[in-house]
């Protein structure tokens, strides 16, 4: 929150509260519902909200510092490496069942190999420096811009795995089953069990540039903090 309107840049005169209370006087949450029909974010308005002073953290008007801290570990800390390898392999499998245009396995189609493999160039990278942020954090370092990179590389290159899933699994991508994907229901999918959440993973992914801060930001953080630009 703002706790001084006077502050000569943007990001000072911000203090960090916790709210232990959601239920508190004057908190709204409406639901979003995403590109692809979930529901797993949300608005929240604060009307009058009171908070007791206690669950300031850090130094009043030091909010920004106490931020930037805890976003070096939402973008770094996250299991990117093993998450893309798991998608990856997911997708070889997919493409060793799907058939390319001449009804050979796609898996065995040069072109969508060539894209799997440079793929999985990119994976391995982020898996690196993941490696590198680990040892810093063993080490009782931060972080630091690091994370940025990570963060960025690692969204990128979902992206790319979950464009090639709608690649692979082709006119499978259009039914929007959506009740298939509710949990205990009894509808079942139009194709193959493994079609099902590709187009929803590839909508869900499309955010990922944006959240915890956008590529346009990460590249910003890695210009000054890595390059002194």
């Amino acid at each position: 929150m703002r706790t001084d309107p006077n502050a000569a840049k943007k990001q000072e005169g911000i203090s960090f509260i916790l709210i232990d209370d959601f239920q508190a006087k004057g908190i709204k949450v409406d639901p979003i519902i995403t590109l692809a029909g979930d529901h797993e974010v949300n608005q929240v308005f604060f009307d009058d909200v009171r908070v007791p002073k206690k669950n300031r953290v850090g130094a009043e008007n030091n909010g920004w510092t106490v931020a930037k801290y805890l976003l070096e570990f939402e973008r770094g800390g996250a299991a990117h490496g093993a998450n893309l390898r798991n998608a990856l392999n997911k997708l070889r499998v997919v493409a060793g069942t799907e058939h390319a245009g001449d009804g050979s396995k796609l898996i065995d189609d040069p072109a969508f190999r060539r894209k799997l493999d440079e793929t999985e160039v990119e994976v391995t990278a982020v898996e690196f420096t993941e490696h590198r942020i680990m040892s810093q954090l063993s080490n009782g370092q931060n972080p630091g811009a690091a994370a940025s990179i990570i963060k960025l590389r690692g969204a990128d290159t979902n992206q790319k795995i979950t464009e090639l899933g709608v690649e692979a699994i082709a006119y499978y991508v259009q039914p929007d089953v959506i009740e298939a994907r509710t949990w205990g229901a009894n509808v079942p999918p139009v194709g193959p069990d493994h079609t099902l959440m590709v187009m929803p993973k590839y909508l869900n992914t499309r955010a990922q540039t944006i959240f915890g801060g956008s590529n346009e930001v990460q590249r910003n953080i890695m210009a000054k903090a890595v390059l002194g630009l």
